[in-house]
């Protein structure tokens, strides 16, 4: 039988690999905000060097929901009672699965739920401690979410990440607890797919909604709403990046736009 773990050593580690997590969402958020800054800017596109259009290197947006996005992922705090048997259960905070999709549990040690939806953590979890026990009476909950994100910035009140607990389009994305400034441009926005230092770019129209606004939102992704009637956008993305001391990257610009 494998050794308690010291609840606080434990905590401490999860911890850690929630920071890692939280770091690995944020810089390529600040990389593409930093990029889309570059390329909204208008000259900056237009004197770029033989601009290659980062639509004809990728071609990524799709229509048709990907439930991928419900799985669980490191990050991902969960809490696992085991009926009877608090002294096994999880604090009622839960516990951060790791960086490698890995949940830490008394008694049975690591468990693997990354790309699992809850049923199936339920079922692997009960499966570990029936090992140990007759009839394991397991649930598993979700604490809260931090491995599926994408994030809205601009003219949108209470920008910042968003959680995908199931497949969203790019218009239910900007209608989930978001509300538009006044100086919204709800005509043009953006659905920006980050690929390393370069962008896919998309755009849809949020005030007389078409099919252009039916592409589905990947964790990682980031819609830019603009103010209407912009034409030069480093005002705007500036403020974003001065917090974090960044410079902007170099960029192979966008043709999109």
């Amino acid at each position: 039988m494998c050794q308690p773990v010291d609840p606080s050593t434990r905590s401490a580690s999860s911890h850690r690999a929630a920071k890692k997590k939280v770091n690995a969402l944020r810089a390529p958020l600040l990389r593409a905000v930093a990029a889309l800054a570059v390329c909204l800017a208008g000259t900056a596109c237009r004197t770029a060097p033989a601009p290659v259009s980062t639509t004809d290197r990728f071609d990524t947006f799709e229509t048709a929901p990907d439930w991928s996005v419900a799985s669980l992922g490191p990050g991902d705090v969960l809490r696992v009672t085991i009926h009877g048997h608090p002294e096994l259960s999880t604090p009622d905070g839960g516990a951060h699965v790791d960086e490698t999709g890995v949940l830490e549990l008394p008694v049975v040690g690591p468990v693997s739920v990354a790309d699992l939806d809850l049923r199936g953590a339920n079922e692997r979890i009960e499966e570990s401690f029936r090992k140990y026990m007759h009839e394991p009476d397991v649930t598993v909950d979700i604490v809260r979410r931090e491995s599926k994100q994408y994030f809205v910035l601009g003219q949108i009140r209470e920008p910042g990440p968003r959680v995908l607990e199931r497949p969203t389009t790019a218009l239910e994305a900007v209608s989930h607890g978001s509300f538009f400034l006044n100086a919204a441009d709800r005509r043009s926005l953006f659905l920006v797919r980050p690929h390393g230092d370069e962008l896919e770019v998309h755009r849809f129209n949020a005030e007389t909604p078409d099919p252009s606004g039916l592409v589905q939102v990947r964790p990682g992704d980031i819609v830019f709403v603009r103010r209407r009637g912009s034409q030069r956008f480093q005002e705007e993305f500036l403020p974003l990046l001065a917090p974090f001391n960044l410079a902007i990257p170099s960029l192979v610009a966008s043709g999109a736009l």
